[in-house]
């Protein structure tokens, strides 16, 4: 249970999923552009024949967004209401796809299948409904804990010791770091939890919940450590594209249309640190299932001889017991045989045969 090859076997198992990759993506692409195509408009009738767009192009200039929303802001706002509803329904998606990627990775041996996929969505979605549920219910207890106790803290108990923002900010300093870390272990172990009910097919949320603690916190390096390398491989990511726009720009078209091609690359790859995570999290459950099953008899007859018979020789040095004497006796030998003959003998007793 290398963490590596754990990591590096999630990867490779997503883009045996290929298929299953550029299919989320597509959905996702589409269902985002029924957000841009009507801001897009909007920009269009208001501003999109003016000049002042250019400045926007080398870098950000607030007074020229600034001007734009003082004109032309109640049509954009009325935009950005309407797509407010985009975001549960984003959420409910991704709730109800969860049951078909981790399904798709459970059946990975087998090839892809479409049927399978949507299946597996329509069946584990209430399930996996519930596990957000409780998952967003132990997040905002945390962050009210860590957050409120590192604050009060701070201030003593004694809200009139806030005299400055300094005071906030050395408490966020303590408590953002230890908020994130727990944080990642939650989501981490809400990821177990999917593959286990997947597995094992239970209904039994919270049961998976805490089985999937146990296991994570069993093997916490190796679990721990290869939800980090996603993490970190998304955060360079990001890191790679930010990169890219601050040296390319868009300055010109063919800048325009470059950066277009990146941030459709950053999205797919985006989509994609999501499928290794899962990934990961599917090899690893294997391996930690598979160490704990017990050896059955066809495997223990196909081990070594000298394996099989180290018990055996164990038994066989001992010597054995040997068996006590018994005290001899010669009047209790001669009395048997007087009631050898008496018994069994066809004379009688004054010598005369019967």
């Amino acid at each position: 249970m290398n963490p590596i090859s754990i990591f590096f076997k999630g990867i490779w198992d997503t883009f045996r999923l290929f298929r299953m990759w550029l299919m989320l993506f597509l959905l996702i692409f589409v269902l985002a552009a029924t957000v841009a195509i009507p801001f897009a408009n909007v920009m269009q009738q208001t501003i999109g024949n003016s000049l002042e767009l250019n400045k926007l192009l080398p870098e950000y200039d607030h007074t020229v967004w600034s001007d734009f929303t003082n004109v032309s802001g109640g049509e954009v706002y009325s935009i950005f209401g309407q797509n407010l509803w985009m975001a549960p329904l984003f959420l409910l998606l991704y709730i109800f796809l969860s049951g078909g990627m981790v399904k798709s990775f459970d059946a990975i041996p087998e090839s892809f299948s479409f049927q399978r996929f949507w299946s597996a969505s329509t069946y584990y979605f209430w399930r996996f409904f519930r596990l957000f549920a409780w998952l967003l219910l132990f997040q905002g207890v945390l962050a009210a804990v860590i957050y409120g106790g590192a604050y009060w803290a701070t201030l003593d108990f004694d809200l009139s010791n806030l005299r400055d923002e300094t005071i906030l900010f050395n408490a966020a300093k303590i408590a953002i770091p230890v908020h994130l870390f727990l944080a990642t272990i939650i989501a981490m172990i809400g990821d177990y939890t999917k593959v286990r009910m997947v597995k094992n097919d239970t209904y039994f949320v919270l049961r998976e919940f805490l089985r999937s603690t146990g296991m994570c916190f069993r093997y916490f390096f190796r679990t721990y450590f290869v939800y980090l390398l996603d993490i970190a491989l998304l955060v360079g990511l990001y890191f790679l594209y930010l990169f890219l726009a601050e040296n390319i720009g868009m300055a010109s078209t063919m800048a325009i249309l470059t950066m277009i091609g990146i941030q459709t690359l950053t999205m797919f790859f985006r989509l994609g640190t999501r499928l290794f995570a899962l990934g990961s999290a599917n090899a690893m459950y294997d391996k930690v299932a598979q160490a704990s099953l017990p050896v059955s008899e066809e495997e223990q007859a196909s081990l070594p001889v000298s394996e099989e018979i180290v018990e055996t020789t164990s038994i066989a040095s001992e010597p054995e017991p040997e068996p006590e004497e018994e005290d001899f006796d010669e009047e209790d030998q001669d009395f048997n045989e007087r009631e050898h003959i008496t018994d069994w003998s066809p004379y009688s007793r004054d010598g005369e045969k019967l």
